[in-house]
């Protein structure tokens, strides 16, 4: 699909939660609805497109999600779901792994294995057996949902820093985790074997590329790297620092400053779109108001590495931390504001 075509008109906005959002995710295929996880501590599910949004002229409302998921005592940071759409993991600041039935609404297993916050979730193994959760104790855990076992079947321990991030590849059987450390590491699974990319700067969101053979990591210093799975190799580079003076420019011409990419403070996630075509990630503002107002969703070609979009969320949105595609062509952001925005 040419990323000429990138999809930006706004069909649906949820005004569901009362506290950014951290986490987004659609439901596996086909992926009708979206998950939402938020500072206000639930987690919620809607519809991704109403059955009005398409013929809508303007983007349609929704204030009331159709279920809430409330457990966690402390801010929800991630959310996984199964593939056959009956369970999802969510993890956060209580320093546990939640496993919940969807029709149930109710926690089916809490894990208690790290003593601090938890940053990521994903399923793993067959028929989504595992789930694997990366936290600030600067430890990975696997857990086992078939067992009635409260303890971890394995421990990774080589992050010195919070682990930030993680990516399970199943045609590989691999983990790829990012941490605060700098670093990017890659777990095969079956052989035991760690690879280890150095980036020098916290990871804050890593994604192996469907055939795995690239990797795209985030980093604090406003760039999203394609590495080469195999020897690391810098395959291309997205973002950047932003150019100042290009934008005091503008300022000092009357005219508005343009959105720049930026991520320098938050955790911002970046995923592969349009079959690996595009990257697609949210960003923040700079605190100084020297960037344009508010932050905006940024798509790049791989392979010329030009923006193919720029997507502004709103004056009022500091930061869009999460996103998530589905392969029917639709896209969300999770914003500051506690609203999730929907394009397609």
């Amino acid at each position: 699909m040419p990323s000429k075509t990138f999809p930006t008109r706004h069909l649906h906005t949820l005004r569901t939660h009362n506290g950014p959002v951290n986490a987004v995710t659609f439901s596996s295929y086909p992926g009708t609805y979206v998950l939402t996880g938020s500072s206000d501590r639930a987690v919620h599910l809607s519809r991704a497109v109403p059955s009005n949004a398409e013929s809508s002229a303007t983007a349609v409302e929704s204030t009331s999600p159709i279920q809430r998921y409330e457990a966690h005592g402390y801010s929800v940071l991630d959310i996984a779901v199964a593939a056959d759409n009956a369970r999802f993991a969510s993890v956060g600041g209580d320093r546990q792994v939640f496993l919940w039935d969807v029709e149930q609404g109710a926690t089916t297993r809490r894990w208690s294995g790290h003593n601090s916050r938890v940053e990521a979730v994903q399923f793993a193994g067959e028929g989504d057996s595992v789930v694997v959760s990366g936290s600030a104790d600067t430890t990975i855990n696997l857990w086992d949902t078939r067992s009635n076992a409260y303890k971890p079947i394995q421990t990774l321990t080589e992050a010195s820093d919070t682990v930030s991030c993680l990516n399970v590849h199943a045609p590989t059987y691999s983990i790829a985790s990012g941490s605060y450390d700098g670093h990017v590491r890659v777990y095969d699974v079956r052989t035991g074997k760690t690879t280890v990319d150095v980036l020098a700067h916290p990871v804050t969101s890593i994604r192996c590329s469907a055939d795995g053979n690239a990797l795209l990591a985030s980093t604090l210093d406003s760039y999203i790297r394609m590495l080469d799975r195999a020897d690391g190799k810098l395959l291309a580079a997205f973002g950047g620092p932003s150019k100042n003076g290009e934008q005091q420019t503008q300022s000092l011409l009357g005219t508005r400053p343009r959105h720049v990419y930026r991520n320098q403070e938050l955790r911002v996630r970046s995923v592969f779109v349009q079959g690996d075509a595009v990257v697609l990630s949210g960003s923040e503002t700079a605190k100084d108001g020297g960037a344009a107002p508010g932050a905006a969703v940024f798509a790049w070609d791989i392979l010329s590495g030009e923006a193919v979009a720029t997507v502004p969320m709103g004056e009022k949105v500091k930061a869009v931390s999460c996103v998530a595609w589905n392969e029917q062509g639709y896209w969300v952001g999770g914003c500051s504001d506690g609203t999730v925005r929907l394009f397609g």
